[in-house]
């Protein structure tokens, strides 16, 4: 009989394998058929078309099946900061178009936008802003006031009303479920667990989330009057006392050009450039347009070497998480990609700096402590500059200190230098909603510290009080070296604090205020690579579809051969080895993280 067994499985297994290869034949050839015109033309009196939809992430895999089938965005903000640059220098495109269709990317991400917009009208193209049907929001028309022209479809909504913040709170809800929270922290300002314990939001919370806000509303009314060519003063009366929810009111108060449809936009471009009717405008996209290479457009490189641009993005998290085949969901920070990335940077001979792009809330302590390393053995071989997105806070500060040079947009979320702990007692749910009881013996009184099935004790408490604080020194300590501070003024600006990148700049925790752009010139002139623009070279690399996939296939088809070639004792034991190494790795984790960024609106 295990003959037999193992006959069948044999076969079963190559037949499998014979599947898995025309898999990959076929979809191979589809990407060659994809990927068969490299490099796409542009026409003379061409119009470079922005569509700003949703979010904008830092990074988009060029693999051909994403562009394809991923309902996500077909570029990424460099791609953008690079369309837009190399349009500026392009004789065959005559004009941008802004197509904004209600965008939910961070303020910190629509600063760079903004600011590669505003260059590239400073240069003397033409851009034009429509949101046609969609409206525009306060985050659509930050990005459009940097235009010469801004037009909304009639009939729809425009809104010009002031910012706010709301956050939600579950302390009833557990409080119903009879689940209460066991919270160690560090910082009276680490308010990452406040959802949980609070009904409300505490005054220090309260304090952090006003400072933001102001924040954002200075940095968007003093970007409109500048624009616009009106009082600051008066468009924040206007949106304290007569808030505009309607396009016709924000045409008779100046802040938009006029009223028009898709049509009629195309109509104002041909004749701008002369064309002879609207059908003869020939537009290209920002995708396709990223393709181009630099030299094509007129864009020459200085230097021989390369400034290595490092992504950081997501929760840190250790390890090389998985991802789906066809990408994540989410982006993550894995502390093995990362320090993989940072070493290959430190080491290649053509690489000249290093710009390390961190948009991250934070996350595990251990793996923030594993790419701080890896940042700072880099600094101490190369220029590393970092550059930070829409929010680098908690864990995304911790690996962001030792760099020569930090530069944040004024409206970046950064700072919260501290650490908590959460655990979670569920003895009343299991107990008096379940009827489920516990029992059991140790060896010693704190061999079940993480046992969601009772109360901390006073001497478990401490324990973890302890390792809490231990923690939050070494992240005071890693600040302190990398700004050249004292401790205590870096505990005066920690405590969990969170700043705008405005903010943070004065209190001493970021250096410059710019874009990625301004981190990469920063990084090639210490490179010596003269004063660019330069050649760069992104890391961790984005897997292609193909890795991915065969990543994910080759997992899937030792799980099969597995279940065929094994006994049902086997599996047994393999199933429980997954389930304990699961608990293992998700309890009794410290955390350095935010776990919700301020959703301002």
């Amino acid at each position: 009989m295990r003959f037999l067994s193992t006959l069948t499985a044999s076969v079963l297994g190559t037949l499998i394998a014979l599947g898995v290869v025309v898999f990959f034949l076929f979809f191979f050839l589809f990407a060659l058929t994809l990927a068969g015109d490299s490099t796409p033309s542009v026409q003379p009196s061409s119009v470079l078309t922005v569509p700003i939809d949703g979010p904008i992430p830092e990074q988009t895999s060029a693999g051909p099946f994403q562009k394809a089938f991923s309902k996500g965005p077909q570029y990424d903000l460099r791609d953008l900061q690079q369309a837009l640059r190399k349009a500026r220098n392009d004789a065959r495109v005559e004009a941008v178009w802004l197509r904004l269709k209600g965008t939910s990317a961070s303020w910190g991400t629509l600063e760079e936008v903004r600011t590669a917009v505003a260059q590239t009208r400073e240069s003397g193209l033409p851009v034009i802003a429509s949101s046609e049907e969609f409206g525009m929001g306060e985050k659509d028309y930050f990005v459009a006031s940097a235009a010469d022209s801004v037009f909304v479809g009639p009939q729809a909504s425009f809104e010009y009303n002031g910012f706010g913040s709301t956050l939600a709170f579950f302390k009833g809800t557990f409080e119903k479920l009879d689940v209460k929270p066991e919270v160690v922290r560090a910082g009276k300002f680490k308010s990452a667990v406040e959802p949980f314990t609070r009904s409300d939001l505490s005054k220090a919370n309260r304090r952090q989330l006003e400072a933001l806000l102001s924040t954002v509303d200075t940095r968007f009314t003093t970007a409109i009057a500048e624009a616009r060519g009106l009082s600051a003063e008066a468009l924040r009366q206007l949106a304290d006392e007569d808030a505009l929810l309607r396009t016709e009111r924000a045409v008779e108060e100046d802040l938009i050009d006029g009223l028009r449809y898709e049509d009629e936009v195309r109509t104002l471009l041909q004749s701008r450039l002369d064309l002879p009717d609207a059908s003869s405008l020939s537009t290209v996209s920002v995708s396709t347009y990223s393709r181009i290479p630099a030299s094509d457009a007129g864009v020459s490189t200085t230097g021989t070497g390369t400034v290595a641009i490092v992504y950081g993005t997501g929760n840190i998290v250790s390890g090389d998480p998985n991802q789906t085949p066809f990408g994540a969901s989410t982006q993550v920070m894995g502390s093995t990609p990362t320090v993989e990335a940072l070493n290959e940077a430190r080491t290649s001979p053509s690489t000249k700096a290093v710009v390390f792009r961190i948009d991250s809330p934070g996350g595990s302590a251990a793996a923030s402590e594993a790419i701080w390393r890896a940042v700072k053995r880099t600094a101490a071989e190369k220029p590393l500059y970092v550059s930070m997105g829409g929010v680098a806070a908690s864990g995304g500060y911790y690996v962001a200190a030792p760099a020569d040079t930090i530069i944040a947009n004024a409206t970046t979320t950064t700072g919260s230098i501290g650490v908590f702990g959460l655990l979670w007692n569920a003895e009343g749910l299991l107990e008096n909603k379940l009827g489920v009881t516990f029992d059991g013996v140790n060896t010693s009184p704190y061999a079940d510290l993480y046992a969601p099935t009772k109360p901390l004790a006073p001497g478990e408490r401490r324990l973890l009080t302890e390792s809490i604080d231990g923690i939050y020194d070494t992240f005071l300590q890693r600040v302190a070296n990398g700004r050249n501070m004292d401790t205590s003024a870096v505990h005066d600006v920690a405590q969990g604090r969170v700043w705008s990148g405005r903010d943070a700049k004065d209190v001493g925790l970021v250096d410059t205020l710019g874009t990625l752009e301004t981190a990469v010139s920063l990084a090639g002139k210490a490179g010596g690579l003269g004063d660019g623009p330069y050649n760069t070279r992104v890391l961790p690399r984005p897997k292609t579809v193909f890795e991915r996939l065969n990543k994910r296939l080759a997992g899937q088809a030792a799980k099969i051969w597995q279940n065929l070639a094994s006994t049902p004792l086997e599996r047994s034991l393999w199933q429980h080895r997954r389930v304990l190494k699961r608990i293992a790795g998700a309890n009794g984790s410290v955390q350095a993280r935010m776990p919700y960024v301020p959703k301002i609106q």
